[in-house]
């Protein structure tokens, strides 16, 4: 009677282990992750400063935003969306200090909803052969400027509105408005609604360094943008090597 139990007990753990690994699995579309991508950046400038050479990108980005009392929200974090679903996810760590300095306020912040996205045409625009070091996205990605807009909530604080923007040097020369008169004059972020009113991105844009920045990719082929080429410098997508990544 032993024998038959414990035998009856081993065709059924051997059925439930066999039922979990031909269970519903993970789709590709699930396992490579939305098809756009954000970091808040730290770039770090190569070569002489007035006249770099190249930038590294480091993933430990922290952009503030001011509120009319003096008092600053900070991000870090990353995340991605896809625009054919309105889907996006992603989160990091913020911190929220009052005019003094003092610490009023931190934890985990995470995406709730995509609003909106503009894409905005040019780069970097700097000398011939400037490289680009720590790419963030995936090798075949090409990264743009722009503004995205995303519903975010901060733990222990509620639901806000998140704008972030990459806003590269030849960016600002083909889009004049975005410096005069939105007054902007690099990356950036804003957080508003709810109990939220960091709209004063001036200082956080100016700051540096060491600077920080937002950086978008997208795998997307029909996005445009600009790719890594073998060279490390950045060209057009679909561009050859040698083109002028300008």
């Amino acid at each position: 009677m032993k024998t038959f139990l414990f035998a009856s007990l081993t065709l059924l753990l051997v059925a439930l282990t066999l039922g979990a690994s031909v269970g519903p699995q993970p789709t590709a579309a699930q396992e490579e992750g939305p098809p756009y991508t954000f970091f808040f950046t730290r770039p770090e400038m190569l070569g002489d400063p007035n006249n770099p050479t190249g930038v590294r990108y480091h993933s430990d980005g922290k952009l503030f935003a001011k509120a009319p009392d003096g008092s600053k929200v900070i991000l870090s974090g990353k995340g991605g969306w896809n625009p054919k679903t309105d889907a996006a996810k992603g989160g990091g760590h913020y911190t929220i200090k009052d005019a003094s300095g003092a610490v009023k306020a931190q934890g985990s912040w995470r995406v709730t909803d995509l609003r909106s996205v503009e894409q905005l045409d040019g780069w970097w625009g700097m000398v011939p052969n400037f490289k680009e070091k720590g790419w963030q996205g995936s090798p075949e990605s090409s990264s743009f400027s722009g503004f995205l807009t995303l519903r975010v909530s901060l733990e222990n604080q509620g639901e806000g509105t998140l704008v972030a923007w990459c806003l590269m040097p030849q960016v600002l020369e083909r889009h004049p408005h975005l410096t005069n008169p939105d007054g902007h004059v690099s990356d950036g972020i804003s957080l508003t609604e709810g109990k939220f009113n960091y709209t004063n991105f001036k200082e956080g844009e100016m700051s540096g360094p060491p600077y920080q920045g937002v950086m978008f990719y997208s795998t997307d082929p029909a996005s445009g943008g600009y790719v890594l080429t073998p060279k490390g410098t950045t060209v057009p997508r679909g561009a050859s090597d040698d083109e002028d990544h300008d």
